[in-house]
């Protein structure tokens, strides 16, 4: 299967266009700015001058993916269906693969947007002290695979349905699900399940990657991740054509 990038660019221009065509997406990104740099810089344990880590923001970060990618994915297919013009999608020139990779690159285009802004912590870091910047790179590079994945896995989900808060609602839920997988106390729930749950979550391999451990493995489950889930979203549309 040959894949159109210039239909894919078609697609991620249409996407990218409809986050910003209206005030609700720089409000979200100035809001999310705000947040985060509130919590790092005033909330306490979040500035140590003396150890000059960022290890509680890239703690916190886990958390706010949990409502963040949410809020970015749950359009996505949930918003065609709702308006009807899904079918119009499908009548134009597109693989099915092409339209699922564009909305893909276009949420984690703004997601992108959305980190970018939080580069003011780093840099002040830098300003003040010699922090670790393996660990940090580590931490943005988790960040960003983890935002990756979750953004597969809610594309996936907001096919399933044309009501965003229900989109919103389940995403929100499966990536607490996958984010509780590698705590102890649910491992041990588990029992000889554990270390086969600990490998098939995502905060396990996040963890590793914001420790500054650049295991090859992490980055394959994540690549893993998010290809099984696009795969099941291509494979769920193609059923439904």
């Amino acid at each position: 299967m040959s894949l159109s990038w210039s239909n894919i660019r078609t697609i991620y221009n249409r996407e990218i266009n409809n986050y910003f065509n209206t005030p609700i997406g720089y409000v979200f990104l100035i809001i999310f700015s705000l947040f985060i740099n509130f919590l790092f810089l005033y909330l306490p344990n979040f500035w140590d001058v003396n150890s000059a880590s960022m290890e509680n923001f890239f703690s916190w970060m886990r958390i706010v993916y949990m409502f963040l990618i949410p809020a970015i994915t749950m359009r996505l297919w949930a918003e065609e269906k709702k308006t009807g013009t899904i079918e119009v999608i499908f009548t134009m020139p597109y693989q099915t693969a092409e339209t699922i990779l564009g909305k893909y690159l276009s949420a984690l285009s703004f997601l992108g947007f959305a980190l970018c802004s939080t580069i003011f912590i780093p840099i002040s870091i830098g300003t003040i002290s010699s922090p670790d910047w393996m660990l940090i790179i580590g931490g943005y590079l988790g960040l960003t695979l983890l935002g990756a994945a979750y953004i597969a896995m809610g594309l996936f989900i907001s096919w399933f349905t044309q009501d965003q808060i229900i989109a919103f609602l389940i995403t929100i839920a499966a990536c607490f699900l996958f984010f509780i997988m590698g705590y102890p106390s649910f491992l041990q729930l588990m029992g000889i399940l554990g270390p086969l749950m600990a490998y098939a979550s995502v905060s396990w391999h996040y963890d590793s990657l914001a420790r500054g451990m650049f295991d090859t493995r992490d980055i394959f489950y994540f690549l893993t991740f998010i290809g099984i889930f696009m795969y099941m979203n291509y494979f769920a549309i193609e059923n439904k054509k």
